[in-house]
């Protein structure tokens, strides 16, 4: 029973940020994407754990850009950076399409989006961390 509510909190979840968010894929064509700016974190939630807030200035950021380049900084200084792609992925539980962000050659994918001026990557609806960031 447990199950079977979590995936339908999921879908519920997936379904209405589908409906909530600009799509990103295609973003290294379109050169004038909201994506590419700068990013600075807000809120870190998900992990079974209280939300985080971040105040404005706290030097946690990051950055894409219209070559496909990004960079993320904690303290101002970069700790990592290479390039990205974006793919949309359909899922078979039900009509929900999401942007997935894939770093360098990773398989691995994570849900992006953006809605409000607010870029949210990685998905909490499973307990996974999730990061929200305002535009800089």
């Amino acid at each position: 029973m447990r199950l079977i509510r979590l995936f339908l909190f999921v879908f519920c979840v997936a379904t209405v940020a589908a409906g909530c968010k600009k799509d990103l894929q295609g973003t290294k064509a379109a050169a004038n994407s909201p994506l590419f700016a700068k990013w600075e974190l807000r809120i870190q939630r998900g992990g079974l754990q209280p939300d985080v807030n971040f105040a404005a200035g706290n030097g946690n950021i990051v950055q894409f850009n219209a070559d496909s380049t990004y960079a993320f900084y904690v303290n101002d200084a970069i700790t990592k950076q290479g390039t990205f792609h974006i793919a949309s992925q359909t899922y078979a539980q039900g009509p929900a399409k999401l942007d997935l962000i894939y770093y360098d050659n990773s398989t691995n994918g994570e849900v992006i989006w953006l809605q409000d001026g607010m870029l949210t990557l990685g998905d909490s609806a499973a307990d996974g961390p999730s990061y929200i960031y305002a535009k800089k």
